[in-house]
């Protein structure tokens, strides 16, 4: 009697740990193939900042579509993860215009785009190592500084809307190569005949972005909140 109840004890046991390493075997498979597309606690970071060269091109039926032909610029943004990969920040930058159409524009040879705006967005990781991400614009502004080949220029001033999408590869640890794109409008307050309003109140462009990102930190804002 007293063996066989040993013998069934001894067997609930084995059945009961050959039970639990099939379940961590296949907790661990999980893990293992697990896809972190929405967030990886390996890849959080706190907090970033990017440079990039950018290539302003201009496009619509509009005086920066119409007039500018772009040659350069540079981008600087500052992010924080504010909750997983969800990030705020602040984006400072600038685009340079050949004007070639000046009998539409007036009589300046270039203008320079000063582009400013806070920024918030999402990085979604498909691939290790990559990320890809979208950020809008959030109270942004433009001044459009005109000049001519002696200095003397004049300022336009407008409400900017930028929409990107950016593709990113960490090369070394906490530093990424950045592909970024980017489309914008500029609302203005230029005042000029009522027959060319519509030709003047906005103008489009997209930029083309190059560059590199540092990341910083292990957790997101929240995170270090609830510590």
């Amino acid at each position: 009697m007293r063996l066989n109840l040993a013998t069934k004890v001894l067997i609930i046991l084995v059945f009961g740990f050959q039970l639990n390493a099939q379940n961590d075997s296949i907790s661990q498979n999980k893990k293992n193939s697990k896809v972190p597309f929405l967030f990886d606690d390996e890849r959080q970071y706190f907090g970033a900042i990017s440079i990039a060269y950018q290539n302003p091109m201009s496009y619509g039926d509009n005086f920066i579509g119409e007039g500018f032909e772009g040659k350069g610029g540079y981008n600087f943004k500052f992010q924080i993860y504010v909750f997983k990969n969800f990030f705020v920040g602040f984006s400072y930058g600038f685009s340079n215009f050949n004007n070639i159409n000046t009998e539409l524009l007036g009589n300046y040879t270039e203008s320079t785009v000063e582009e400013i705006s806070g920024v918030i967005g999402y990085e979604f990781i498909p691939l290790p190592k990559v990320r890809l991400g979208v950020n809008t614009s959030i109270f942004g502004n433009a001044t459009l500084t005109n000049s001519i080949q002696s200095g003397y220029g004049n300022r336009d001033f407008g409400k900017l809307r930028n929409f990107g999408v950016t593709l990113e590869y960490e090369f070394v640890r906490n530093l990424n190569i950045l592909l970024e794109y980017n489309w914008r409008k500029i609302k203005t307050d230029i005042r000029v005949p009522n027959e060319l309003k519509s030709f003047f109140e906005e103008g489009t462009y997209n930029t083309l972005n190059v560059g590199l990102k540092f990341n910083f930190g292990s957790a997101a804002f929240t995170e270090k909140l609830s510590f």
